[in-house]
Formats: structure tokens, C-alpha cells, sequence
């Protein structure tokens, strides 16, 4: 009797097994790195086409930011993780029987660093196209809005995708919403939890570490800051603020100082 329920309960776990192995393939980093040789081939032997295109893509099981006006994905490497230089890939595309690649190349603190190009080729039996590769070893901040309201009101209504990539959290990943407001010199935006609370105090929210707070602000660094982050961040005595690679509705802006603004909430 036993029999006519573990067989198609067996089945069923099979056929869930292989659509996951074959919808969401996984790869190890340094196991998809491939010779110069062996990626002209792959060229050579297709047609480019920029309609083949990645939906979703994964390192660690943390979603890389697709910059697609810049045909170019961001990696923010884990301080804590042990896999960081050698993530595991899993990745998603609309086409079928598509396959990856990555032109040889280790990742390392020294083109981490140098903010250097790594290349990655998705490909299938007859097209290919290659996205660019930029790790960093900053936190991830994207807000995403309406820019049909932006000339129409002062605050805009965001939702805000953060990695935080620092060690020693647990929480890797904050999304939230809330408001923002544009300036000439910088950004302001207002977060709200997901349920807000009955006070102010209650809807402050901690992010990168830092003093739970309702208001940020984003101030765009120079080029000499940019060129000098790690000696800052490891400099600094408060966590007041911090520095994010910052993107706007999924398109890159640059390197941005992170900080919350400091009221009197007796007034």
C-alpha cells in the first residue's frame, strides 16, 4: 500500500530537484573561469546580441545590481565571508539553454582596489553577450522612484535596496521605503519600516551600524576621497557615516557619503 504513495512522492521530489539544478543553475566563481583561447572561440563562433540578457544573478546567494545602461554588474565582497573571492554563481535569464562564463580572472583586494573591469559572457548555441564586472568592498545602496514625479513634487515616494556588506551583521540585506528629497549637492530620504509604528521614534530605523535614525543624507565624494576610502573608513572613530557605492533606480552614481541628520526631538 505504502509503495503507491513513496513512488510518486519520490517522482515529484526528482522532477523539483532537476528544474531547480536546470532553471537555477549553480557555479563556483573560479569553476566557470575560462582561457582566453577557449572565450574567443565562443565568440567566434556566435553572434552578439544585446537581447540576451541576464533577469536575476546571484554570488552567495545575494543579488548582484544590474546596471543595464552601463551593461555592467556590481559585487560587493562580504568582509566575514570565507567565499568572498570565490563566490558561489546562480543566475537567471528568459532564453533557454543559456550557459556562463567568466574570462580568467581571480578576484583579489588589489583589483578590488583599482576598481578593475572583470568580464562575464552569458551564451547559448548560437548568440552570446558579455557584461562587465565590478567588485567593491563598499555597501550597496539603490533607490529606486518614479522620475516622471520628480519634477512634480519635493517628496517623492523610494523603496530602498541596501547590502550591507560590513562583518559582524546579521542582517546582510535591508529594503524598506520611504521619501526622498533631491538636491544640487545632495540627496535627503526618510525611511519608514514596512509597518510603521505608532511614534517617530518607533519608525527610526539602524542602517550600516549606525545610530537608528529617520532621515539620511547623501553627499557625493571627490575624486581624492574616492581615491582614499579604506584609509578613511578605517580612521574613523564614530559611525556617523559611511561610504556606499550608490545607485539610482539601478543606474551607477558613483561613490556617495552615507550620514544621518541629527534632530531635537524635545523641540
Amino acid at each position: 500500500m505504502y509503495w503507491k504513495i513513496i513512488i510518486p512522492v519520490i517522482v515529484f521530489t526528482a522532477i523539483i530537484i532537476f528544474l531547480i539544478f536546470f532553471l537555477n543553475p549553480s557555479h563556483r566563481y573560479n569553476s566557470i573561469s575560462i582561457t582566453e583561447n577557449k572565450w574567443n572561440s565562443i565568440k567566434d563562433a556566435r553572434t552578439e546580441n544585446d537581447n540576451l540578457v541576464l533577469e536575476d544573478i546571484e554570488f552567495n546567494d545575494y543579488n548582484l545590481i544590474i546596471d543595464k545602461n552601463n551593461n555592467t554588474l556590481y559585487y560587493s565582497l562580504v568582509n566575514d565571508s570565507k567565499n568572498k573571492y570565490n563566490p558561489k554563481v546562480t543566475y537567471k535569464t528568459a532564453n533557454k539553454n543559456v550557459k556562463i562564463a567568466v574570462l580568467l580572472d581571480e578576484i583579489t583586494d588589489e583589483k578590488v582596489k583599482s576598481n578593475y573591469k572583470f568580464k562575464i559572457m552569458i551564451y547559448n548555441e548560437t548568440e552570446y553577450h558579455i557584461y562587465n564586472l565590478v567588485c567593491t568592498d563598499l555597501p550597496l545602496l539603490n533607490i529606486k522612484y518614479n522620475e516622471n514625479l520628480e519634477d512634480k513634487q519635493k517628496n517623492i515616494p523610494i523603496e530602498i535596496y541596501l547590502f550591507n556588506n560590513l562583518s559582524n551583521t546579521t542582517n546582510k540585506i535591508t529594503i524598506s521605503s520611504g521619501k526622498l528629497i533631491i538636491n544640487d549637492e545632495n540627496l535627503l530620504f526618510s525611511l519608514n519600516k514596512m509597518s510603521p509604528g505608532k511614534n517617530i521614534r518607533d519608525n527610526k530605523i539602524s542602517i550600516l551600524n549606525m545610530k537608528p535614525n529617520s532621515e539620511y543624507i547623501l553627499t557625493a565624494v571627490t575624486n581624492n576621497e574616492a581615491a582614499n576610502i579604506e584609509e578613511i573608513e578605517n580612521t574613523k572613530r564614530d559611525h556617523k557615516n559611511h561610504h556606499v557605492e550608490l545607485f539610482i533606480n539601478n543606474e551607477y552614481r558613483g561613490i556617495y557619503s552615507l550620514g544621518y541628520i541629527i534632530k531635537n526631538e524635545n523641540k
